[in-house]
């Protein structure tokens, strides 16, 4: 991470700072579509970041909420030309607000530098920030820019800055990229959060999501065709069984491009083993209970 000075001491509130440079950005303007989609995609992360970090610190009620304020100069106005910039004001519990950007400065100075190993992004990076980061960068791309963030402290004239240029985006691209797909996979786990994304610009992606927690922990991503929404919405936060082709990633979590999915039937465990028991008396001569008391005990 770099240093760049500032032209304002700050004496107040930490100051989150984020500019949009090169490419259109210097006309001095940029779409205010694409400026608002970045400067949302920031706040959820910092916000996403900085729950985590109140998590472990045992705070009560994690809410990643820092009272983010964007502040304006002395003009009143809130943007500056130089390309597009502004400060963004952490109000609220500014500690942990400002490790967690710090946090998101780092990664982004590790996926721009020219030396980057893919083979420790796991190990080294976290995925949350990657999967913003390459949001982000579809509206770099369009608008041929480069971002800069900067942290600055209370009292301090040199601001802490990373920038996420072309490097950062070919280490994003590169680290969302398939590894290998598996055909004819079946996953077993609960359903939640569907979301439409209809209007992307990747064919494979035009319908919506989900995301399932399966039954052995791994948390998957699974797409579903437009035409499936009335099958798939009633099994919202439901126990499902789904298959498809599981595409899996470096840093992303796996993929399945669902072609049939459908409530997981509930089972009666003791039945099953007393049928299997039935069968092969001869071979176990004993039952669920017997067997159960002989490994847990009475």
């Amino acid at each position: 991470m770099a240093r760049a000075k500032n032209n304002k001491k700050t004496q107040g509130d930490p100051l989150f700072i984020i500019k949009l440079q090169k490419g259109l950005a210097e006309r001095k303007r940029l779409p205010l579509a694409h400026v608002l989609s970045v400067l949302d995609e920031l706040r959820q992360l910092v916000s996403e970041i900085g729950r985590d970090l109140q998590r472990r610190r045992g705070t009560p009620n994690a809410t990643g909420d820092f009272g983010l304020e964007i502040e304006a100069g002395e003009s009143g106005i809130a943007f500056r030309s130089g390309s597009v910039e502004t400060n963004v004001a952490l109000t609220e519990r500014p500690g942990t607000g400002v490790k967690a950007i710090e946090a998101i400065l780092a990664t982004i100075t590790l996926l721009n530098s020219e030396d980057f190993a893919e083979e420790s992004a796991d190990k080294q990076i976290d995925r949350r920030i990657v999967r913003r980061l390459s949001r982000i960068a579809r509206v770099q791309k369009r608008d041929r820019t480069e971002m800069k963030l900067g942290i600055l402290k209370p009292g301090q004239t040199e601001a802490m800055t990373a920038t996420f240029g072309s490097n950062g985006i070919a280490a994003v691209r590169s680290l969302q990229a398939p590894t290998f797909r598996v055909d004819g996979t079946t996953i077993y786990g609960k359903l939640f959060e569907l979301v439409d994304k209809t209007k992307s610009e990747n064919v494979e992606e035009r319908g919506f999501w989900g995301e399932l927690f399966a039954d052995d922990g791994e948390k998957w991503r699974v797409h579903f065709k437009s035409e499936q929404i009335d099958k798939v919405t009633p099994l919202f936060a439901k126990q499902v069984v789904a298959s498809g082709s599981a595409v899996y990633f470096r840093i992303a979590h796996p993929k399945l491009l669902c072609n049939h999915i459908e409530a997981d039937p509930d089972r009666d465990y003791e039945t099953e083993f007393d049928e299997l028991f039935g069968s092969q008396k001869d071979v176990y001569k004993t039952d669920l209970e017997t067997l159960l008391k002989r490994i847990h005990g009475d």
